[in-house]
């Protein structure tokens, strides 16, 4: 990679974090980024279990729990056993999680709709057109997620 490859993807990092920073600073609410980012992935893959939760987020078994049980009080999660095998917790979104997650979601589509219309058409249809750049370069980072 050349010093060139390098300085852009250190950019590209800085602008996609002041993206997400500005992002969650638009979508208010009384949860923590870490519960938001849990329960953003129950929904993925929900009904999901505790321990391949803990895989795709990155955390311990243990923090994991904490979040869950978090999200559990605001009553933005339910728990049930697995039919298959009862020793194992299932958890997904319940319907105030899930009215929640449309909340965040319209408030960050908002907040970029307003973004893009203050921005020159020029940029704005540059932006939009490497959309799907964008998509790709995801799939590559989420592909380890995919291994389990």
């Amino acid at each position: 990679m050349t010093s060139e490859e390098k300085s852009a993807a250190a950019a590209l990092r800085v602008s996609i974090s002041r993206i997400y920073r500005a992002l969650r600073l638009s979508a208010t609410s009384n949860i923590t980024p870490s519960q938001v980012s849990v329960l953003f992935r129950i929904e993925q893959f929900a009904p999901v279990r505790m321990g391949v939760l803990a895989h795709r987020e990155r955390i311990t078994p243990a923090t994991l729990s904490k979040v869950v049980d978090s999200l559990e009080t605001l009553n933005l999660v339910d728990r049930e056993p697995d039919p298959l095998d009862g020793r194992v917790t299932l958890v997904q979104v319940s319907p105030a999680g899930h009215r929640l997650i449309e909340t965040l979601r319209n408030a960050s589509t908002l907040a970029l709709e307003d973004a893009l219309a203050k921005m020159p058409a020029r940029d704005r249809e540059v932006l939009l057109q490497s959309l799907p750049a964008f998509e790709q370069l995801a799939e590559i980072l989420l592909a380890g997620d995919d291994e389990l």
